[in-house]
């Protein structure tokens, strides 16, 4: 079991939270704010997670299950949905059943090796939710030689985030760009990694953020608002 008591504190939490806010409003954004935001993280994700085709993905936070649906639509050969709120997991094997559906935390170490091994590992608006570090390290462990880890989290650095950091007192913990880089460099077996900045535009009325290029250190030229990040495992 890696949850740490920080990390457990933080998914009850987040548990009960959601569960309120699902029960309030079951069709409601559990997260990201609207369709466009949503259509354009999900967008920065699958481009970062290369080839979907044939491919086994594990989809962590799955919510109301639009990027799996999305994952299955794009062939991959195997998708599992996994959320911490039993509501929205029953929910989903009702709408969609010809996809694996499971509750449970992702740094729940038993939990996670219970649901195999995959090529491609998604953990959209996820991290600032749990331990962050001891999640990422049990995933490590269950992408498969060649796979990757995709994430998108908001960034510890951003005056925007540090605001919901404060109002939620401990419970929302992202990462910060050097924090990430210095995690991901401790781990076994990585072949590449890259991030990238992902910030609000001025001009909103095609697309909401704007992406930054992508880098290796994990030094980005400004505290972006969100982090996209993946981690190749070697072959």
């Amino acid at each position: 079991m890696a949850d740490t008591t920080v990390g457990s504190n933080q998914q009850e939490w987040w548990t009960e939270y959601y569960s309120r806010m699902y029960s309030a409003a079951p069709t409601a954004w559990l997260d990201l704010s609207n369709e466009e935001v949503q259509a354009q993280i999900f967008a920065v994700a699958i481009e970062a997670a290369g080839a979907i085709e044939g491919r086994r993905c594990l989809d962590v936070g799955c919510g109301h299950g639009q990027l799996s649906t999305g994952l299955a639509g794009l062939r991959a050969i195997q998708v599992v949905g996994v959320d911490i709120i039993p509501e929205t997991i029953i929910s989903c094997r009702e709408k969609y059943p010809h996809i694996r559906w499971e509750c449970g935390g992702p740094s729940d170490q038993v939990f996670v090796e219970s649901l195999g091994t995959f090529d491609r590992i998604f953990l959209v608006e996820v991290l600032q939710y749990v331990d962050w570090e001891s999640t990422l390290r049990t995933l490590w462990d269950s992408v498969r030689p060649g796979g990757r880890i995709v994430a998108v989290v908001p960034n510890k650095d951003n005056a925007i985030v540090q605001n919901t950091m404060a109002r939620f007192h401990g419970m929302y913990l992202p990462p910060s760009p050097s924090e990430l880089a210095a995690l991901v460099a401790s781990l076994p077996d990585v072949d590449f990694r890259a991030f990238r900045g992902i910030d609000f535009q001025q001009d909103q009325r095609l697309v909401p953020y704007l992406a930054s290029p992508w880098v290796t250190t994990g030094e980005l030229h400004k505290p972006a608002n969100r982090l996209n990040f993946a981690i190749k495992k070697e072959s």
